[in-house]
Parts: structure tokens; C-alpha cells; sequence
């Protein structure tokens, strides 16, 4: 179980410097966990991680309210998932997960992209890579997709689009009975989506699922050179894993303005289960929470925050006498202002420092964002 770092008063994510982590949604809202209690992923108050914008839900066919809840819904969590790779690495979490109790009929979840995260992870010559959590809780096992779309889910079996349009994902689909293969997913101006997928089912119920730590690479090819997207299950943080090693790969042929088209983050479930800890970035280390030793270690790894007080206090990974600046911003555009920029590395291997907000006229902010920057 993982606590929540950061209270809805300050809805905004903490980071280091964001890098080229372009999307991070941690699920960092206030539990809906109670079915069908006018509250539910998708109801208007979960604003959205880093990248994204508001997140809405389709529940067989309809988008759902709080005044017309769905009769099968997603929901926030009270709980996050974690994970531990096989080296005893973490993986750094914050806030609660997206969870599905009940298995009835079909969900799909969307938010839209920020421009400047579709901008910059959609560029020719470019790789994207994608990692998130996945928590099977049982029976026939999940049906799943995830990705980039240039259009909205509407909640299948087949994890369609609304309407013929691009896209590129993560799918767990059934392959005869209770038998899900994890595979690419490519959508190519289609509703549905071509698939590779692994030999061997990783998902095959009844019974519950570990948790996995799962991946996409796309590397972005200028027009009439294939583009390329391979999916992994991760078990190392600390090491990128091999194009030869993917579970399933595929090849096509998308144009700039098509991969820019992608503006739309969909995922899709039949079953039930966890999903967690979503990031989309560049490089793998960004994507793994800079775990990776040749990747920047400078992240921001806890905020406390209780609504009422008017003081945070930040830990970030640090080396000892080096000298950091902590910066904030109301809208992720303008980081200007700063908390600190004399703070020295601590002794070890993190630095912890308290603010108070009333000094900088915060206190009423309803988002803030923080980063930590090495001087």
C-alpha cells in the first residue's frame, strides 16, 4: 500500500526538474471507492496528472455524471499499488490507484493530452517510452488497453474507438479462454487496432494476478521508414531492457502530423483489477523514476502536506554538499519563483526541507507543482 504524499488542496504532482517525463498520473484524488455512491473516476473531480487534462468515464456507451452515476464503474481507490523489481529496487509511487470491483459490463477512461506532452513525445527521430502498474484481481483475467489515441475509447471488448482514428498502446486481450496475451496495439485510421502478441498468456485466471510493472517503446521514424513499438514486462528498474527481449512487436508507418494527432490518453477494461502509476517520457530511466544509475537520481521522492497547516515539506534525492534550488509554479508554464535556491545536500542520500506558504502568499493556492533544481 502506498500513503498519499500530497492532500487534494494542493492538487498539483511533485518532480524533479520533469526532464523528459511528459505524462505522470499517480491517481492522486480522494477515494470513490464505495460503488455507485455519486462519486466515481471520471466524475468531474479528478483534474488530471501532469500532461493530462480532466479524466471522464464511458460506461457501457454513456459518460457518465454524479447525478447519473454509471451503473458499472471505475473508481478511485483508497489504496496505491507498489513495486519492488526482482534486484530489490523500488519503483516511487505516490497517491491511491484506479480500480474496477465489479465485473459487469465495460469501462473506458480519457483524458486529453497537453499539447506541449503530444508535441514532445510524438517527434520524428524520437522514442516514447510508456510504463504502469497492472493488478489483475482474478476470475477469466483482464481485458485491457492503454495508449495515445487520436480519438476516445468507448469501453469494449475490443478496446475500439469512437471513430475510425490513430493510436498506439498496450492491449491484454483474450487469446480463447481464460488465456489474456499481452500484445502492441496499433490503430491506423481503424476503430480497432491491429495486434502482435506475446506466445505464451502472462494473464490466464482464475485466480489473481502479481503486479506488474508494464511497458511500451515507440520509436518515431520520419514518413516511408517503419515506426516501431515493442511491449515488456519490467523486473530490473535499473536496466533499459532489450528491443530483442519484447514480449511482441510490430511495424508501421505513421506521418508527423498523424503522431501529433495523438492528443487523446485512453485505457479501457472489461475485468477487475489495479492500475497505477502511469508515465510516458522519452527515455526509459524517466519512466522507471530515475532508478536507472546513468539517469539523473534528482527527483522530488516525498511531500507532507496537511490541509489546515500552512507548510509543506519536500524531500528530494541529493548528494551531500551540493547545492539545490526548490521552485514552484501554479501552472506548470512559469517556474520564476523560488522557495530557496541556497539549500546544501545533506549529509546521505536525500535533503528535507520545510516551506512555509504564508511567505510567498500561497496559502489559498488550490495547485501548486514543485521542482527541485541542482545549482
Amino acid at each position: 500500500m502506498k500513503y498519499s504524499l500530497i492532500a487534494s488542496v494542493l492538487g498539483g504532482l511533485a518532480t524533479s526538474a520533469f526532464a523528459d517525463l511528459f505524462i505522470y498520473e499517480p491517481f492522486e484524488y480522494e477515494s470513490t471507492a464505495e460503488i455507485n455512491a455519486n462519486g466515481f473516476f471520471g466524475d468531474g473531480n479528478q483534474a488530471g496528472g501532469f500532461g493530462l487534462g480532466a479524466w471522464s468515464q464511458i460506461s457501457n456507451g454513456a459518460v457518465g455524471t454524479s447525478a447519473a452515476p454509471p451503473v458499472n464503474e471505475g473508481d478511485v481507490a483508497d489504496e496505491g499499488v507498489t513495486f519492488t523489481d526482482a534486484g530489490g529496487n523500488e519503483l516511487p509511487v505516490l497517491g491511491n490507484a484506479y480500480e474496477r470491483r465489479n465485473r459487469v459490463g465495460q469501462v473506458a477512461c480519457f483524458s486529453p493530452i497537453d499539447a506541449a506532452a503530444t508535441a514532445g513525445l510524438t517527434a520524428d527521430n524520437s522514442t516514447m517510452w510508456m510504463t504502469f502498474l497492472f493488478q489483475d484481481f482474478g476470475f477469466s483475467g483482464p481485458d485491457f488497453g492503454i495508449g495515445l489515441h487520436s480519438e476516445k475509447m468507448i469501453g469494449n471488448d475490443n478496446q475500439d474507438l469512437e471513430v475510425p482514428g490513430f493510436g498506439v498502446g498496450f492491449g491484454i486481450v483474450s487469446s480463447g479462454g481464460q488465456a489474456r496475451n499481452i500484445g502492441t496495439a496499433v490503430y491506423n485510421n481503424a476503430v480497432n487496432f491491429t495486434r502482435q502478441f506475446e506466445t505464451e498468456p502472462t494473464f490466464n485466471g482464475p485466480a489473481a494476478s502479481e503486479t506488474f510493472l508494464l511497458a511500451m517503446k515507440v520509436n518515431w521514424n520520419p514518413e516511408g521508414t517503419p515506426d516501431e513499438i515493442f511491449v515488456f514486462i519490467i523486473d530490473d528498474l535499473t536496466t533499459e531492457p532489450d528491443e530483442a527481449d519484447a514480449l511482441a512487436s510490430d511495424t508501421f508507418d505513421f506521418d508527423l502530423a498523424t503522431q501529433q494527432s495523438l492528443d487523446v490518453f485512453n485505457f479501457s477494461d472489461t475485468q477487475v483489477g489495479y492500475v497505477d502509476e502511469i508515465r510516458v517520457g522519452n527515455t526509459f530511466g524517466d519512466v522507471v523514476g530515475g532508478t536507472i544509475p546513468s539517469s539523473s537520481p534528482l527527483a522530488i521522492t516525498s511531500i507532507n502536506y496537511t490541509p489546515g497547516d500552512t507548510s509543506v515539506a519536500l524531500t528530494w534525492n541529493s548528494t551531500e554538499g551540493t547545492t539545490y534550488a526548490v521552485k514552484y509554479s501554479t501552472d506548470l508554464e512559469n517556474w520564476d519563483f523560488d522557495l530557496d535556491d541556497g539549500i546544501v545536500g545533506e549529509a546521505g542520500d536525500s535533503t528535507s526541507a520545510t516551506f512555509d506558504l504564508t511567505e510567498f502568499g500561497l496559502e489559498g493556492a488550490t495547485k501548486l507543482f514543485f521542482r527541485v533544481e541542482k545549482q
